[in-house]
């Protein structure tokens, strides 16, 4: 076991392994491909996905504190709260903000585009190559774009420069890049970032794995409920009515079947006295494995991603008895948004200084040390605070969310002694986190006291 442990980590260091060519092109990985490897394996998984899509949302939060900044516009498109709701998406995937920055007539920073960290390489310590199917079957080393990493101190003048040139070669500008990171242990570490949950790919992989499994089992899984064993039946003697002895026991089959039946296997026997046996596999007892495997690497996956299992629908009951067990790993998930909030800070701070570029946090629980405090401005209301309007939470659910919130609700309706048995106190904090209100909550689920 030691053994397969030393080559596999020879193999994952390979893969992850960043290498500096003879023309100062710093390759990704073992095919300069690893951060679109990465990206692949987190949308494969659907609990990694999931993880992923909450980081985002608390990462984001309610976009600037400064609100007139926040809809001021980022570049043609978007806001600056939308442009950064572009980078709270990219940070989860490669912990790492990258944006392109492009310059007005007198070669100050005007416009911010965000661009997905997978799609840019490093050339030398100042320059990336930049390309839309950069680590892609379909790359062309022909469609790459030269840009130079924004330096804040750097004159106008040579910025214009670089901008004419940018328009005589590209037929536009496509400005500067920024690319920060909080820089790794080991070599080329200060080169690419890779983030913490690549240590446990494998794991996200299986995730997705395990999906596929499951999916096998059921499509390609043993289908017939009914078996009908029989001797050997003529198929050649036909009677006056051009029919075998065959054909007539497969129209008392249909017969019996019906139209909408299950699937009926006929097996025949050479002779009467050694008719076929069968054994069948209960699917259920695979699907009931699969499902704990789901669950247990799931739960991996989201110790990797950093994530609150129960963000993302995993819970029991013997885990969430302890309350205070429950907000401790709020509090850290909270600790890992915050993180993430600095580094957008950080990095638009680095072409704007002079701005507020502070994040709004969402809190998480009620009866954290924010209760009784009053929402500064731009911070939204405490989950069990009225809102302005209650079901506000409800309009961005999508069929995860719902699905999760319905079995939490059933799970309250369970046998106390069932170990999937949810108490009142336990599905009312993780409502709560779905932006649920006490309001809310004391019409969805029967209180105790109501029975």
């Amino acid at each position: 076991m030691q053994v397969f442990t030393q080559a596999l980590n020879v193999v994952q260091n390979a893969l992850a392994r960043i290498t500096k060519q003879h023309d100062n092109y710093y390759r990704f990985g073992e095919n300069d491909c690893l951060p679109n490897d990465m990206v692949r394996a987190i949308n494969d998984s659907g609990t990694a996905r999931a993880c992923v899509s909450k980081l985002s949302q608390f990462i984001q939060g309610n976009g600037l504190v400064d609100q007139a900044l926040g809809k001021s516009p980022a570049n043609i498109r978007q806001s600056y709260n939308a442009a950064i709701s572009d980078l709270s998406l990219i940070v989860p995937y490669s912990k790492c903000v990258s944006f392109r920055v492009v310059f007005d007539n007198a070669g100050l920073p005007a416009r911010i585009y965000p661009v997905p960290t997978h799609k840019l390489r490093r050339k030398g310590a100042i320059r990336f190559r930049y390309n839309e199917l950069m680590g892609e079957a379909y790359y062309q080393r022909s469609k790459d774009k030269y840009l130079q990493e924004f330096n804040p101190t750097e004159l106008p003048q040579e910025r214009l420069k670089r901008v004419a040139w940018q328009i005589k070669e590209y037929g536009e500008q496509w400005g500067d890049i920024v690319y920060h990171f909080k820089k790794g242990v080991g070599l080329n570490a200060d080169v690419y970032p890779v983030p913490d949950y690549y240590s446990g790919i494998d794991d996200i992989e299986s995730d997705a794995g395990i999906s596929r499994l499951e999916k096998r089992n059921i499509q390609k899984g043993w289908r017939t409920p009914i078996i009908v064993s029989t001797g050997p039946i003529d198929k050649i003697v036909e009677d006056d009515k051009g029919k075998t002895e065959y054909d007539k026991f497969s129209d008392n089959m249909r017969r019996f079947a019906g139209e909408d039946a299950a699937y009926a296997l006929h097996i025949e026997g050479a002779t009467d006295a050694a008719k076929p046996t069968v054994t069948t596999i209960n699917i259920a007892e695979i699907l009931d494995q699969t499902d704990k495997a789901t669950d247990r690497v799931g739960r991996k996956v989201c110790r990797h991603m950093g994530v609150p299992p129960v963000l993302v629908g995993f819970a029991t009951a013997g885990q969430l008895g302890n309350t205070q067990e429950l907000i401790n790993s709020m509090d850290l998930f909270r600790l890992s948004v915050i993180e993430y909030q600095d580094l957008i800070k950080e990095a638009l701070s680095i072409v704007w200084p002079d701005k507020n570029w502070e994040l709004t946090k969402l809190t998480l629980w009620e009866n954290t040390s924010a209760v009784g405090s009053s929402p500064t401005p731009g911070q939204p209301a405490l989950p069990g605070a009225p809102l302005d309007k209650v079901n506000e939470a409800m309009r961005t659910w999508g069929q995860a969310e719902i699905t999760n919130i319905q079995k939490i609700i059933k799970r309250t309706t369970l046998d106390p002694s069932s170990d999937r048995y949810l108490t009142y106190p336990q599905a009312e904090q993780i409502l709560k986190s779905y932006g649920l209100t006490d309001a809310d909550i004391d019409v969805w689920i029967v209180k105790p006291e109501e029975l």
